[in-house]
């Protein structure tokens, strides 16, 4: 009953460290050949729709969610209450939800152990299998060092993706049949890959531009991209945008960006374009950039998601333009919001 209790202090703990992360800078592009910024556009985005799809006193503080390949469900990471070991209260623990992508009842998946601390989702490309990174689950009696979970996606037992304890995964995406990685590995921080029913894991890049990467997303050709919470280049305070090419070569395309917990990226179904959930750095309110990768062109999509604080996890189906993106506080318990064109 007392390591039950302690598990739920330590889970509520760091829910309250990733409320209050927020680097707030201003954001810089590092590709061009003379490193100057780039100019930035605001845009509503009168083109692009944003609907919510999941609020619910059940489903509190989402933190991350992924369209089904099809686009046409979400799963999503948040927290849900239950009764406390004493019976006396109820304690927040981690849980894995399906919505529809256009609105209704929620389904709860799974709640509870083993999960730890889980920020991070993604889904096979046959759709049929969940893989959560975890950085607090635990790897011994003593140790919280994180693992990726695997489930399927119908519901049912939380496994262990073998291989993956104690690398302290960020962010994980699914390509083909490769699970890529953010997180820690023989104390180098970087990216990683393995096949999806675990095993041998691979290092990307384990670079010095690294210090604390999230998410990522992954072009069909192996190219990665990273949000790292730290300041890759400079000592100037705010995440970086890092590209990884598929021989592990690293380059810091953007730096200086505000962003929330976890870092959130997608790529256009073309792999033209970039999405990074992140947050305005003057009056810390949400927004999506949307980076033209050929010349490094930004737009802000604030449409919608500029009423709010607490930005967060950001995924794309596998197929088409529709895009899962989450807000840990939206409408008082969180909010998953669908964008599509």
């Amino acid at each position: 009953m007392q390591e039950n209790a302690s598990k739920g202090a330590r889970l509520l703990l760091r829910g309250a460290v990733v409320c209050s992360t927020v680097a707030l800078s201003v954001i810089t592009a590092a590709c061009s050949s003379d490193s100057s910024a780039k100019d930035e556009k605001d845009e509503k985005a009168a083109d692009i729709s944003i609907n919510p799809v999941a609020n619910d006193a059940q489903m509190e503080s989402p933190v991350d969610a992924t369209p089904s390949p099809d686009g046409n469900d979400v799963y999503i990471i948040a927290s849900t209450r239950k009764a406390d070991p004493d019976g006396l209260g109820f304690e927040r623990v981690p849980a894995i939800f399906k919505v529809s992508s256009s609105g209704g009842p929620i389904t709860k998946l799974h709640e509870g152990a083993p999960l730890g601390a889980p920020f991070n989702i993604t889904i096979s490309d046959d759709g049929q299998r969940l893989f959560i990174a975890d950085t607090g689950a635990d790897t011994s009696e003593d140790r919280s060092d994180g693992k990726v979970w695997t489930m399927a996606a119908s519901g049912g037992d939380v496994t262990a993706l073998a291989g993956t304890d104690g690398l302290a995964p960020g962010g994980v995406e699914a390509q083909g049949d490769s699970l890529w990685m953010t997180g820690r590995k023989d104390g180098k921080f970087g990216v990683f890959k393995t096949g999806l029913g675990g095993g041998n894991v691979t290092t990307v890049s384990t670079d010095d531009v690294f210090s604390d990467p999230t998410g990522i997303a992954v072009t069909k050709s192996g190219v990665a991209y990273v949000v790292d919470s730290g300041s890759a280049m400079s000592s100037q305070a705010g995440a970086s945008v890092i590209k990884v090419s598929a021989d592990g070569k690293t380059e810091v395309i953007m730096q200086g960006l505000a962003v929330g917990h976890p870092g959130g990226v997608a790529l256009s179904a073309d792999d033209k374009t970039l999405f990074v959930s992140g947050l305005d750095s003057g009056a810390g309110t949400d927004l999506v950039y949307k980076v033209a990768l050929e010349g490094m062109q930004v737009e802000r999509i604030t449409k919608v998601v500029g009423e709010f604080y607490e930005s967060a996890g950001l995924h794309r189906a596998r197929t088409t333009n529709v895009f899962a993106w989450a807000d840990s506080r939206a409408n008082n318990t969180g909010t998953v919001y669908v964008l599509g064109k």
